[in-house]
């Protein structure tokens, strides 16, 4: 049987909410964010239909830049599932992406998730990069930073030899030369630093050089960093002072797996997981 794909209209809200609830043990992010999304002129949700144009699937896609374009939130009505529905709009989000002139699609998989893992390598998407996922709770670290480490604000005068430093180093290769933000990955750009530098969000320390977000009330999130397997650790430490600091009690990082920046957050306490990013050219 044959299904039609059409954006998603606000009157498919009840409906996808219903069907998506429990996807996950801890349930799932796509009811609360449905309508939201419906009203971003950046986001692209499309539905495959039956019949009677009830939505029995569901895709998110968005452009990050003007050549990458980026694929979340598939779902399928868990009665629709094996026939080839998933598979469907992926097809039609990256021939959206193409027609946005985009070059490349990417999206993401939770390392645990085999049967995600497995559906999108047959959709033709080669696995790129491996990303940790840390989080230390409840104001930090065992570390502190020494005397004169102390992780501080920087401005633009930092943002050259911060980039030149990243850019041969093994956080960027084994990034791909990505950048974080939120769940979503894009090629990373100096016009970042350059804006994180202007938004006192870049800092510094004789460890290297971290990029934040401010997420929640009690969140920091770090984004971008430029390190060196030794000085990590001491970095760490310096970005749990500044989240003293800040008064943010949970610190998240998305960072390049490169094997000592998984370790280096486990051995300070910090619940790691792994995101595999995949992509492939449109």
């Amino acid at each position: 049987m044959s299904h039609d794909v059409r954006p998603a209209r606000p009157e498919d809200v009840p409906g996808i909410s219903e069907w998506t609830k429990d996807t996950f043990s801890w349930g799932d992010y796509v009811p609360e964010s449905l309508s939201q999304w419906l009203t971003d002129p950046g986001l692209h949700v499309q539905v495959a239909v039956d019949a009677e144009d009830r939505p029995l699937a569901m895709a998110v896609v968005r452009m990050l830049s003007d050549d990458e374009g980026w694929l979340s939130a598939a779902r399928v009505h868990p009665s629709a599932q094996r026939r080839g529905l998933g598979s469907l709009l992926n097809a039609t989000s990256v021939d959206w992406i193409k027609a946005q002139g985009g070059r490349v699609a990417r999206l993401a998989v939770e390392e645990d998730n085999a049967a995600a893992r497995s559906q999108v390598e047959k959709l033709g998407y080669r696995r790129t990069s491996t990303w940790v996922y840390g989080v230390i709770e409840g104001g930090g670290s065992p570390l502190q930073p020494v005397k004169g480490e102390q992780i501080k604000v920087t401005g633009r005068s930092d943002v050259d030899p911060a980039w030149m430093y990243w850019s041969t180093s093994e956080m960027f290769d084994s990034g791909r030369g990505l950048k974080a933000s939120g769940w979503t990955w894009r090629r990373a750009r100096v016009a970042d630093l350059h804006s994180f530098a202007s938004n006192q969000a870049l800092f510094s320390s004789p460890a290297g050089w971290v990029a934040i977000e401010l997420a929640e009330d009690d969140q920091l999130d770090v984004v971008w960093v430029a390190t060196s397997p030794n000085d990590f650790p001491r970095l760490i430490a310096g970005v749990d002072s500044l989240a003293r600091d800040m008064s943010r009690a949970r610190v998240v990082y998305r960072l390049p797996q490169t094997g000592w920046s998984g370790e280096a957050l486990r051995r300070v306490g910090a619940e790691v997981k792994e995101t595999l990013v995949y992509a492939k050219a449109v």
